[in-house]
């Protein structure tokens, strides 16, 4: 068996050709490749017309809280209403004992059909005198005196009537109905007790249907909706007290079926607060069963609406970055590069952030993958979904 062996130089040039080429395949297998741009979602800046919302806290208050007094004194006879119901205009509440009032209008009306005959009487005297003065069958002081009695008698009988009327109206006033439709507090007072006239409490009555929210506006505020007004005075347009509405949140942060309308804004700044008053009416919401989801008393957020933004720049709310620096956007430019860009931010609508400054319409911002890139990156795009 014949074993041709390689030797001398052509043997070792083999060799280092085979080395190299040997070291040639590990060095390229080796060498990492370059990293890809990091991809982010973008969102383009939209603009549409969106409604102009201003929020502020408020309290909720009854249209009309009355105390039901009564106008006459008595002992208390009847009470009608249950503690809590919701009574209507007419429907009765108390009844005061009658028995004194009505015995009293009977004695007066009988004193008046007294007077009335005693008047009847000197009536006819004083033209019987008068006949007879004229002809000299009586004196003229006796016609006098005759005629002189019958008006004192015409004076009391009217006198009466008046006194009748007035017995009429406490006899009236012994049955205490419901002066409007509302909700009815608990008594003060039971049956058997006895209550003065224009002093005593029997109860309370609170309308709240439809029912007051009121608020206060900062005077920065404030001027910032009379420029709005100015500038559609301008355009030819207005909106002012009876047209402005509102929306009122519900303690779970739901908002409340039916709007509200603005019907007074005070005239002048409450010096202690450096703000102005504002009442808007809100209806309530007849079909609930239970209806107790507006109570006076209980504070709500208020947001006003102050008319339309024809041209409001809109971005995701996930795309603002909040640093010392202040707030800004990544925006996806040319050849897909970012850059770092300050805005100005207004208020928010529909999980979307309202910009005046620092972005334009079609622009792309970044709202995912922010903690990726930094200014003059390249990146890969990928489009997000947008707030609708």
């Amino acid at each position: 068996m014949r074993i041709n062996r390689l030797n001398g130089p052509i043997g070792l040039l083999l060799m280092g050709v085979h080395l190299m080429v040997l070291l040639s395949a590990c060095s390229s297998s080796d060498k990492p490749a370059a990293p890809k741009p990091p991809l982010v979602e973008v969102a383009e800046v939209r603009q549409q017309s969106i409604p102009i919302v201003m929020e502020f806290p408020g309290t909720l208050k009854a249209i009309r809280v009355v105390d039901i007094i009564p106008r006459v004194s008595g002992y208390i006879f009847k009470r009608y209403f249950t503690e809590g119901d919701y009574v209507k205009e007419g429907q009765p509440l108390y009844l005061i004992d009658p028995r004194p009032y009505q015995a009293k209008l009977d004695e007066l009306t009988a004193q008046l059909e007294r007077g009335q005959a005693s008047l009847a009487f000197w009536k006819s005297e004083s033209q019987r005198y008068a006949i007879m003065a004229k002809v000299g069958a009586a004196s003229k002081e006796k016609a006098e005196g005759t005629r002189a009695r019958s008006l004192e008698m015409k004076a009391k009988t009217d006198a009466d009537k008046a006194s009748i009327e007035n017995a009429r109206l406490d006899l009236s006033f012994t049955r205490i109905t419901a002066p409007f439709d509302a909700k009815i507090q608990q008594t003060r007072v039971n049956v058997g007790a006895l209550v003065q006239k224009q002093k005593d409490v029997l109860t309370t009555l609170v309308q709240t249907d439809p029912i007051y929210v009121i608020f206060s506006i900062s005077r920065n505020k404030m001027f910032d909706i009379q420029l709005l007004e100015r500038h559609r005075s301008a355009a030819g347009r207005k909106e002012g007290v009876g047209q402005l509405t509102v929306e009122v949140l519900l303690p779970d942060g739901s908002v409340y079926p039916h709007r509200g309308t603005v019907d007074f804004i005070s005239a002048q700044v409450d010096p202690s607060t450096g703000s102005v008053l504002v009442r808007a009416i809100v209806p309530k919401v007849r079909e609930r069963p239970m209806n107790i989801d507006l109570i006076p008393g209980q504070y709500a957020q208020v947001r006003l609406f102050l008319g339309e933004d024809p041209d409001a720049l809109l971005i995701p709310g996930q795309a603002l970055v909040e640093t010392q620096a202040g707030t800004h956007v990544f925006v996806v430019g040319k050849e897909n590069k970012v850059e770092s860009r300050v805005v100005e931010v207004d208020t928010s609508y529909k999980q979307q952030w309202v910009i005046r400054k620092g972005v334009k319409k079609g622009e792309r911002v970044i709202t995912e993958g922010m903690q990726k890139v930094k200014p003059g990156m390249a990146v890969r795009v990928e489009k997000a979904k947008t707030a609708s």
